[in-house]
């Protein structure tokens, strides 16, 4: 049996980290006997010559929301070809019957075992409810030789790390599954999917693998909260000492999973930077989101981590339900009064699956025919408006008003430096801004 396992999309920006997904269900596949191809479209792989080439008995495609379209139209090319079609991912997994139009099977939750059995024959149905994978340390390690490694270790770090340079080979990793929180724009919100996490063992077993195999300079952890489980975290801190792991890395992490001594002991062990959700500056639209966090545990975050001497990255969410401008200048006082080093400004963005969705259906808010290509949370031109307490046009400029506070905040373009890096590696440089569908965006990206 050959089985192909699609990466779709051809926005460049959404292609900035490599299929880990795909990766694990490659190995596991492996493990069993079963060759394996990965056909990555957002690395810039040609996958429908790839695919009648290979010519597989089974294609497997994952989608998010904003990619689903491309994938849908794969989906399609693979069916006229007599090949075994299945989807997974988080937006078949939440719209299973629209995935079905384009696929065979659709596969909900973890993908591994599920796409084993669908390859062996013994799934019968059309929609398969796979269930998760409780002990992730027997999975094999992620099949990243399947995939253009060298393409993302030179730029998974210009999209998630900051204190690194251009060149920096930046490596991904995640070591668990799922989230034991509910924030209504999130999926998580209505799956329920159990939080499951690696050893600290098999994490540090996998970061040497990195390094040994492609050299890694950097790492990022994919995790939702790497500190979720803190005596996990100290764990692999401690390790990463021991074993003299020479590598600078960033993570997620919520605002109240922090202490100072979990963040001197990632210091130590070379952390550099954390992403949090902030959100917003208001506490009325923390509770609406069910963050469970507050408007000073944001603040105390910040502190804490400039006082460790670890770079601080925040998001922010504008359109929010219930928002009003008062909410919203809450926000940019939030921006300018703490020490953040970088922000990103998205726009609420109500994702199928997410309990936000619902809401916004209770509301009659959402059309009837929608463009998912169009969910991109960095732009203000969302499909769904999740706020009926302003125009959509006052939203959109308080969007770019805030974009530019933050724009204004030690985040202009530094030329001399965008030149210097440029001159180590002007052929790659230059390939990723065409690349780029917004190259100012990216440019951007590497001033900060």
């Amino acid at each position: 049996m050959k089985v192909a396992l699609v990466n779709p999309g051809k926005k460049f920006e959404l292609g900035i980290s490599e299929p880990l997904n795909l990766e694990y269900i490659a190995s596991f596949l492996e493990k069993n006997k079963i060759e394996v191809k990965i056909f990555d479209e957002l690395a810039g792989q040609d996958v429908l010559k790839g695919i009648k080439n290979f010519n597989p008995d089974f294609v497997g495609i994952t989608a998010t929301t904003p990619i689903a379209p491309r994938a849908y139209d794969i989906g399609d090319f693979c069916k006229e070809m007599g090949i075994k079609t299945i989807m997974g991912g988080v937006h078949p997994s939440v719209l299973p019957k629209e995935a079905l139009n384009h696929s065979d099977v659709v596969v909900i939750g973890d993908g591994e075992k599920a796409m084993l059995d669908i390859v062996k024959g013994k799934v019968k149905s059309s929609i398969v409810s796979a269930p998760c994978i409780k002990n992730l340390d027997e999975l094999p390690f992620p099949a990243r030789y399947l995939v253009n490694m060298e393409y993302y270790l030179m730029i998974t770090g210009n999209g998630f790390l900051h204190h690194t340079s251009i060149n920096t080979r930046t490596g991904g990793i995640i070591t668990s599954r799922g989230c034991p929180f509910s924030c209504i724009f999130c999926w998580n919100s209505m799956r329920k999917s159990p939080f499951r996490w690696q050893s600290a063992e098999r994490v540090i077993t996998e970061i040497k693998q990195l390094i040994e195999e492609y050299s890694i300079e950097a790492l990022f952890f994919f995790d939702d909260s790497l500190f979720a489980v803190r005596p996990r975290l100290h764990k692999i801190c401690r390790l990463m000492k021991k074993e003299r792991i020479k590598i600078t890395w960033g993570c997620n992490s919520r605002v109240d999973q922090i202490d100072l001594k979990s963040l001197r002991l990632a210091y130590a062990a070379g952390c550099r930077e954390i992403s949090f959700g902030f959100e917003s500056g208001s506490q009325k639209i923390l509770n609406v989101l069910n963050k469970k966090t507050t408007v000073e545990q944001n603040k105390r975050a910040i502190n804490l981590c400039k006082k460790v001497g670890i770079m601080v990255d925040g998001s922010f969410m504008i359109g929010n339900p219930t928002e009003t401008v008062e909410d919203i200048r809450l926000t940019q006082k939030f921006i300018t009064e703490n020490e953040i080093d970088f922000a990103g400004i998205c726009m609420t963005t109500p994702f199928p699956g997410s309990r936000l969705w619902e809401w916004c259906k209770e509301k009659n808010l959402i059309p009837k025919n929608i463009d998912w290509s169009k969910f991109d949370v960095t732009e203000p031109s969302t499909p769904i408006l999740a706020n009926t307490e302003m125009s959509r046009e006052k939203i959109e400029k308080l969007f770019f008003e805030t974009d530019k506070l933050v724009s204004g905040m030690k985040k202009r373009i530094r030329i001399s430096w965008i030149i210097k890096e440029t001159l180590k590696n002007p052929k790659r440089t230059i390939s990723m801004i065409k690349r780029s569908k917004s190259p100012l965006k990216y440019l951007l990206r590497l001033g900060v």
